[in-house]
């Protein structure tokens, strides 16, 4: 008896020399905790033996008691087998569960909101009843899980505007070591590429698009160089020179090219092949800040920052079409513009997110860009007329 009230109180000191006893959560178990019980047929056995307190300790060749472990089950941590298969049968019904495991995911994949990258998905249909999903991505250029997915989403979007442009005009525009650390800054770099619109406007071009790449070739050195897509053509070496020229004293002060002797580097080439066509707009909607810890600052002030803009008038038939496999692309070239890839009919995306453990166990099909066509949805059995 002593030692079975030893484990169902506590001792207490008190300053004063006094002691005191206080229950330890043992006896409060609706059913207590028996040593060991006399039977007729079962001889009373424990493998609870030594002194009460920190010198109780469980034989390991003996059972800690004949009694039925059901009051002692609560007590116990460690998952039996039947647990450890039945938490095994639930992962393997949500088949994403590796893949948005919080553990497998980095920092720079999370979002602001705790949701991780392609946690969700929106559902949207047509009026015909065809059926369309997305996975939600960050798009971050860092973001290792949805980069791909984001880069084709990209193409996807600027693909219905560049195809009307017949004579396609690639020029590229590299700052001064000197000056990029006055770049770094989101507001300045939306300024300097709204300015090189308007002087493209002004000298006759009619489309106009621009995105920036804040790196180059040179894994975590900052190295800001702004793209150029545009209706241009061969230009004599005169009006090439002319343009440059322009576009210096625009984009960059003549105080500091006198002052460093330098000015801004500018590549300007042109095309009417589809494929190099192409080949330029894959390049330019590529991501270039692969890591977040190249700059961490310059990734945080970047978050939210609208890069890639028109400017000018797309109201244009198709000039060219993608060939050989480029071609994928027309697909999502349609999803860009909001219509379905396949009937072309109007899409209407549901307002709120679905986690995409739930779109996936319909079966979608994934047609690039984490856009997915799903199953109609199956039309309710008629009613049985009753005899």
């Amino acid at each position: 008896m002593e030692r079975e009230s030893h484990l169902n109180t506590l001792t207490v000191n008190s300053p004063d020399g006094s002691s005191s006893r206080k229950h330890s959560g043992l006896s409060l178990i609706t059913a207590p905790l028996s040593r060991a019980e006399r039977t007729p047929e079962v001889a009373a056995v424990s493998g609870i033996c030594g002194e009460g307190g920190e010198s109780l300790k469980t034989l390991s060749d003996f059972p800690r008691t004949n009694l039925p472990l059901t009051a002692v089950a609560v007590l116990d941590d460690t998952p039996g087998d039947h647990t450890k298969a039945h938490l095994k049968s639930l992962r393997a019904y949500y088949l994403d569960y590796e893949a948005t495991s919080p553990a497998d995911e980095k920092t720079q994949s999370q979002k602001p909101t705790g949701k991780m990258c392609g946690s969700l998905a929106l559902v949207g249909a047509t009026g015909s009843g065809k059926r369309i999903a997305k996975r939600i991505c960050c798009g971050r250029e860092p973001c290792e899980r949805c980069r791909e997915q984001s880069h084709q989403r990209r193409i996807a979007r600027v693909l219905p505007r560049l195809f009307q442009i017949d004579s396609m005009a690639y020029i590229v525009i590299t700052w001064l070591v000197e000056v990029r650390p006055l770049m770094r800054n989101p507001k300045a770099l939306a300024l300097l590429g709204k300015r090189l619109r308007g002087l493209l406007r002004r000298r006759g071009y009619r489309k106009i698009y621009t995105r920036w790449h804040p790196f180059g070739d040179t894994p975590g050195v900052y190295h800001p160089h702004l793209n150029v897509i545009c209706d241009g053509e061969y230009l004599e070496p005169e009006q090439l020179a002319d343009l440059k020229n322009s576009i210096r004293c625009e984009l960059l002060p003549r105080s500091m090219a006198k002052l460093y002797g330098k000015d801004l580097v500018i590549h300007y080439d042109y095309t009417q092949d589809a494929k190099r066509k192409m080949h330029w707009i894959k390049y330019v909607s590529k991501a270039t800040f692969l890591e977040r810890e190249w700059d961490e600052e310059l990734a945080s002030a970047l978050y939210g920052f609208h890069n890639g803009c028109f400017a000018g008038t797309w109201n244009d038939t198709p000039k060219w079409r993608l060939t050989g496999t480029d071609k994928k692309f027309n697909a999502l070239a349609r999803l860009g513009e909001g219509l379905h890839p396949e009937s072309g009919e109007p899409v209407t995306w549901d307002s709120k997110p679905l986690p995409w453990v739930l779109v996936k166990m319909e079966n979608p099909v994934h047609i690039g860009g984490w856009w997915y066509t799903l199953p109609p949805i199956r039309e309710p059995p008629g009613r049985c007329r009753s005899p």
